[in-house]
C-alpha cells in the first residue's frame, strides 16, 4: 500500500492533471460541500490538504492517508475491528517531518 501511495505521488499511476481530477471534491446537487472525490474523502487540516480512504472487514480496520502538497503518506492496517484507523493516520502525519511544520500539534 505504501508503494502504491509512492506511485501515485511520482506520478508512475496517472498524470498529475488526472491525480487533481480524481481528488476534486465532487459538487452535489443540494449545494453543501461534503469534501467526497472520487473515491477518496478530501480535506484540510491545519492547512495541509489531505487525501483518504478507510475501509475494512470483519475484524480488520484500515486508513490511507496522503498529504500530497507536502507529498508524504501513511497506511494504517489493523487486525482489530472497529478501531479509528483515519485517527491513528491522522496522528502518524503528524510526526512526519515537514508536513505539519510549522504548526504546533
Amino acid at each position: 500500500m505504501a508503494q502504491f501511495e509512492s506511485a501515485i505521488l511520482n506520478d508512475k499511476l496517472m498524470t498529475p492533471a488526472t491525480r487533481q481530477l480524481m481528488w476534486t471534491p465532487l459538487k452535489p446537487a443540494e449545494g453543501k460541500p461534503n469534501g467526497y472525490a472520487l473515491g477518496w474523502g478530501t480535506f484540510r487540516e491545519n492547512d495541509v490538504f489531505l487525501v483518504g480512504h478507510s475501509g475494512g472487514q470483519q475484524g480488520t480496520s484500515t486508513d490511507f492517508m496522503i498529504a500530497p502538497e507536502k507529498r508524504s503518506g501513511v497506511v494504517v492496517l489493523t487486525n482489530m475491528e472497529g478501531i479509528a484507523a483515519s485517527d491513528l493516520a491522522k496522528q502518524m502525519l503528524r510526526v512526519v517531518p515537514g508536513v505539519y511544520s510549522s504548526q504546533k500539534q
